[in-house]
């Protein structure tokens, strides 16, 4: 039903541009842009509608100045969900998507060629317009269950994330971090909603879900029934620490979900990527959008249990490389050094 909408408004905004053509005169020309994103109970999609309704100032529009939209002028952007990082790196591949929400550390795999893009090979030419919200990883399990840490899920029932998500690739590093192979599991790749589901019915033991605390699908599950989130510490954590240099230390609070004490953990940050062809002048006005239209604003208010990052943030460091028309609107926001 959702992609049929998106579909619909589409059409729609094609019909609208053909038969104003003449009326609009002046007008820039109209542009889509296509943003890949994860399900929709994940971060990644709320990021990508609050980004897209933010960057977009279809033609006819007002002014910014005068009320109307402040997004790039022409520019429809377009959110669309699939399955997370991997399938969306894919679909730019095939074309199918102009940029994409994906996790850091997916973005380096495939700019080098590592992990699921091994076979296509290092992806030289991709490009990183922002870093956005940090994401965490949780491990979640019953509080009342015997698992106290990670090796302690051997021969669990394990959700480890939908096939084509990056939580799916982090999942398996983690779990090798801890001497432990698929064989040594009764592995599920399900999405966040159903292997809540899956837990709350006592068919998992443990999912693994990466995204910005708190998540909505471990909080509403936390109101449900008692839950711990396990620690990754330690040998493993420096191991990932060496493995993706922009994995960062992280723990998520005591009290950010219900009953559950501070855990440590890991983090990294979600990138805004594209491929490093697309016209620096629309990326560099795009780039602007992000940080100066009413995208924090749209975030913050349809996400209040979270918060858009700073600008400061957002200034991409140990990462792929940055497009060029991004680089340009840093350094003009001096936000970055020439």
């Amino acid at each position: 039903m959702k992609q049929s909408i998106r579909i619909a408004l589409l059409s729609l905004f094609m019909t609208i541009a053909g038969q104003t053509g003449q009326a609009l005169a002046g007008e820039p020309r109209l542009t889509f842009f296509r943003i890949g994103a994860g399900p929709t109970t994940e971060t990644l999609y709320a990021l990508s509608t609050a980004i897209s309704a933010g960057i977009s100032r279809p033609p006819g529009s007002l002014p910014c100045n005068e009320g109307g939209v402040c997004g790039v002028p022409g520019l429809i952007a377009v959110a669309q969900s699939r399955s997370g990082s991997i399938d969306n790196l894919f679909a730019m591949m095939r074309g199918e998507l102009e940029s994409a929400l994906v996790r850091a550390d997916v973005a380096f795999q495939a700019y080098h060629g590592g992990g699921p893009f091994k076979y296509e090979g290092a992806q030289e030419n991709l490009r990183v317009i922002a870093n956005l919200t940090p994401v965490s990883l949780h491990i979640v399990v019953p509080a009342g269950s015997d698992i106290n840490s990670v090796r302690d899920l051997r021969g669990k029932r394990i959700s480890v994330g939908a096939r084509g998500s990056g939580t799916r690739d982090l999942s398996l590093i983690v779990l090798r971090t801890n001497s432990l192979a698929p064989r040594d599991l009764s592995l599920r790749y399900m999405k966040p909603g159903p292997a809540s589901d899956a837990l709350y019915r006592g068919d998992l033991d443990a999912l693994f879900l990466v995204g910005a605390a708190p998540v909505d699908a471990i909080a509403d599950l936390a109101e449900r029934m008692e839950l711990r989130l396990l620690p990754l510490e330690g040998y493993p954590r420096r191991q990932l620490f060496s493995l993706f240099p922009f994995i960062e230390t992280d723990a998520i609070i005591g009290g950010t979900y219900e009953g559950i004490k501070e855990t440590q953990t890991v983090k990294m940050g979600v990138q805004w990527v594209v491929w490093q062809d697309t016209d620096e002048t629309l990326i560099e006005q795009i780039t602007q959008a992000l940080w100066q239209s009413d995208t924090s604003a749209l975030f913050n208010r349809n996400n209040p249990r979270h918060t858009f990052p700073d600008p400061r943030y957002g200034v991409p460091e140990k990462s792929i490389p940055m497009h060029p028309g991004a680089t340009r609107y840093y350094q003009q926001a001096g936000l970055l050094a020439p």
